[in-house]
């Protein structure tokens, strides 16, 4: 097994306390595909997992501790002892066809009470899919090249019941696509072989290659149903965009369309509920066209929404809910275009 050593690198380096990830870049693939390794693209949620003497953490891509929901990934802590480790990775629930789910996920998602969250653990485990190494014994990884950190990864032997070390293969990225696509995944990722992990940043060293439309989209609203029943009928969602003459720091909200779709009634029930916290009397949209029988939210809720496409007012075309994103913040929420 190996492992990145200290000895010879330097004086002891203390574990980082939080990362925020890396990410990549929307794109098609990459010509030069001998340049790059490529993953699958998961449908969970981002993470990175902390281990050390004094226990272990789980913390999302916006910094926020999930480790009370997720207990069944406490024993990874034992796997990998208290001599220091950084794991980046993504939360996956899987089906009874062990395809990721993410309408599955979304009932682990948000989860305070440890009573709660061990009953749900046994229900709907999760598998945690485990894809850089950061940090391990005294010795940071984030420096060095996507494929020493690889290789350490893979020489730790990270392969349980509710973790895996997926695989990652030099240049067989049309391989990779094909395979994602019969198995019902979103697509691969392509990293760059010569990179460092560079924390927060969104970099061309990695590139997300997707088979469908697919993005978070900030929500902004609510229609109630169409039939004149009570209860919320569509989400009115947008993206933010800097836009000229606005001052730094203060972009505006583009309103993308109406979501109607993907829905049950429990999850209508569940959003009416929590878009009622947070209603506002006007829109908090840039601009909006007449929407009738329109309630206004504060923009503080993000969903993963997949489509088909624009229509020619850029609008979404065929929208469908595909369940909140606690781990991302609003703000962040931009309008993700082929690079």
């Amino acid at each position: 097994m190996e492992r990145p050593s200290s000895r010879g690198a330097g004086k002891h380096e203390p574990m980082p306390r939080h990362v925020t990830p890396m990410l990549a870049t929307l794109s098609t693939m990459p010509d030069r595909q001998d340049d790059f390794a490529f993953e699958y693209k998961w449908d969970g949620i981002r993470a990175v997992f902390y281990s050390g003497p004094e226990g272990w953490r789980l913390e999302t891509r916006n910094l926020k501790d999930v480790t009370v929901a997720f207990p069944e990934l406490g024993p990874l802590h034992a796997r990998l002892g208290d001599a220091g480790a950084v794991l980046d990775g993504e939360v996956v629930a899987l089906d009874r066809g062990g395809e990721p789910s993410f309408s599955l996920l979304q009932h682990r998602l948000g989860v305070v009470d440890g009573g709660s969250a061990e009953r749900l653990s046994r229900d709907i485990p999760v598998t945690y899919m485990i894809f850089d190494l950061l940090y391990r014994d005294g010795r940071g990884l984030m420096e060095l090249p996507y494929e020493e950190r690889r290789r350490f990864l893979e020489g730790e032997g990270l392969a349980g019941s509710r973790w895996q070390t997926p695989p990652s293969n030099v240049g067989e990225g049309e391989a990779m696509f094909e395979a994602a696509r019969s198995n019902h995944l979103e697509g691969v990722v392509a990293k760059r072989l010569g990179s460092p992990y560079r924390p927060g940043e969104r970099t061309r060293d990695w590139l997300k290659v997707k088979l469908v439309k697919r993005q978070e989209f900030v929500l902004g609203g609510w229609v109630p149903l169409s039939t004149g029943a009570r209860g919320l009928g569509a989400i009115l969602v947008g993206y933010y965009e800097d836009a000229p003459g606005v001052s730094r720091g203060r972009p505006r909200l583009v309103y993308a369309g109406k979501v109607g779709t993907g829905f049950n009634d429990a999850e209508r029930a569940r959003l009416e509920e929590m878009l009622e916290r947070i209603r506002r009397q006007d829109s908090p949209f840039s601009e909006i066209e007449a929407v009738k029988g329109a309630f206004f939210t504060e923009p503080e809720l993000v969903a993963e929404v997949e489509f088909r496409g624009w229509t020619g007012t850029h609008r979404l075309r065929q929208p469908s809910y595909k369940g909140l994103r606690p781990d991302k913040d609003a703000s962040e929420v931009v309008l993700e275009e082929e690079a």
